[in-house]
């Protein structure tokens, strides 16, 4: 039995139909939807059977709606490329362009990213090294070791690496093949190397900075002709020690360089067996410049002096330069650094005791653990390699300061003829001067 089939059916249905004639049924747009509507012809009766022709038709107008409707829409087209990533399509000058101007442990995490961006970092990596200190590069063309001016302030010098990169420049290329046809002697520009780079001078500014702070904040406190002259003026004192700091760390910026050049220079020579002096590495540049020579020692000579005073009252002042000595050879000149942070966190933790304790001053301080204390326990790293290593040469001695830098200096500034020489002098309290002398300086620095 046939079921009585709906008054109304609408069909969406595209505008290009062939239209055809069928006595039972009539075609129209309806008002709603711009659709077609296939509306039942009131002669229809129910139960007429429509015929298979009328069914061939209705099949075939279904069948050119589909295919016109397929035809009028636009083909998406994927494209093999379309799923490469960007790195793939940039221009190695843009690549190197975008890199040289990203810190490097962006760029250590850039090459962490996809295996391609990995592949073409390290393809390119000497152009990326160039351009990156070529960006970080400003004072190059004006600098030479002999033409310093210690009176002008650095501007950023932690992002300024001219210096550095000339007094450390890239090491030659090491080969391991036995291929000589393509071999060439020009500098290996490595992102390693930058790394050593930024992380040398970033240790050079530090240690001059908290050298430079200890030693004017000593010397205000000390100094007979600074203290009468010290204003109680909040504003001002920041204002006088900041500057002071300011021009000393630029006066110790350089030479502080220059040691670390000499400490490197001399394991360097210990690491490879070479007998090296110590004399003949202060007889090659920089050092053939004399101003370079007594700059940097005065600067030695400030180092260990606040260096041994700092040590106290943890470490005897006897064996203060055993320990120095440890820190010069053995250890780094970063471990300098953190022992300056360590006298300053106790020196905050002092002058700030009082307040502290004021409330209860019967009750006394509950430890006497101090930074300075734990930064000795942690050498004791230091002092077993420092042990294994003379067990394997044989030496029992402890590094003494005398046999580091000092021995050597004196003979080679004797040898010049530097003797006496001027004391370095940097203002900071109208007229009080922080003096940087030596031994071989005129009488008023002692």
């Amino acid at each position: 039995m046939l079921t009585r089939r709906p008054s109304a059916v609408s069909i969406h249905l595209s505008h290009h139909l062939v239209p055809w004639h069928c006595p039972n049924f009539r075609f129209g747009f309806t008002s709603e939807a711009n659709s077609f509507a296939v509306q039942q012809s009131p002669t229809w009766r129910e139960g007429q059977i429509m015929s298979p022709r009328v069914v061939r038709r209705f099949r075939l107008i279904i069948h050119r709606a589909k295919h016109t409707v397929s035809r009028q829409r636009k083909p998406t087209i994927t494209s093999p490329n379309d799923n490469e990533p960007l790195w793939k399509h940039l221009p190695t000058n843009v690549l190197v362009q975008i890199l040289a101007q990203c810190d490097l442990y962006d760029i250590y995490s850039l090459i962490l990213t996809c295996r391609l961006l990995h592949r073409r970092i390290y393809r390119y990596e000497p152009a990326i090294a160039q351009e990156y200190l070529r960006q970080r590069q400003r004072l190059l063309s004006q600098f030479s070791f002999t033409e310093l001016n210690y009176d002008e302030l650095l501007h950023s010098p932690g992002d300024d690496l001219s210096f550095i990169s000339v007094l450390f420049p890239p090491p030659p290329p090491q080969y391991t093949g036995i291929d000589t046809d393509t071999r060439d002697d020009l500098p290996e520009y490595t992102l390693g190397y930058v790394a050593d780079l930024n992380r040398c001078w970033t240790t050079c500014v530090r240690l001059s900075y908290y050298l430079a702070e200890y030693v004017v904040h000593h010397h205000l406190q000390t100094d007979a002709l600074a203290q009468p002259l010290w204003s109680s003026s909040k504003t001002e004192k920041e204002v006088v020690y900041s500057r002071g700091v300011g021009l000393l760390q630029t006066r110790l910026l350089y030479p502080i360089a220059y040691l670390i050049f000499f400490l490197e220079t001399h394991a360097a020579a210990l690491d490879s067996k070479q007998h090296i002096s110590q004399q003949s590495i202060l007889q090659q540049p920089p050092f053939t410049d004399t101003s370079v020579l007594l700059s940097t020692h005065h600067c030695m000579h400030l180092l260990c002096s606040a260096v041994r005073r700092l040590m106290a009252p943890e470490i005897p002042h006897v064996s203060t330069e055993n320990w120095l000595g440890l820190l010069l050879t053995t250890s780094t000149v970063e471990r300098l650094v953190d022992f300056f942070i360590a006298a300053a966190a106790d020196e905050i933790q002092r002058t700030s005791s009082p307040s502290l304790s004021s409330a209860s001053s019967s009750s006394p301080p509950t430890s006497t653990w101090t930074h300075r204390r734990e930064f000795m326990w942690k050498m004791r790293k230091d002092w077993d390699e420092f042990v294994a290593l003379s067990r394997e040469s044989n030496v029992d001695a402890l590094p003494s300061l005398e046999g580091i830098w000092f021995k050597a200096a004196q003979r080679e500034i004797c040898r010049r003829g530097a003797i006496p020489h001027c004391v370095e002098e940097v203002p900071v309290l109208h007229g009080s001067v922080v003096a940087l002398g030596c031994e071989f300086c005129d009488g008023t620095f002692l």
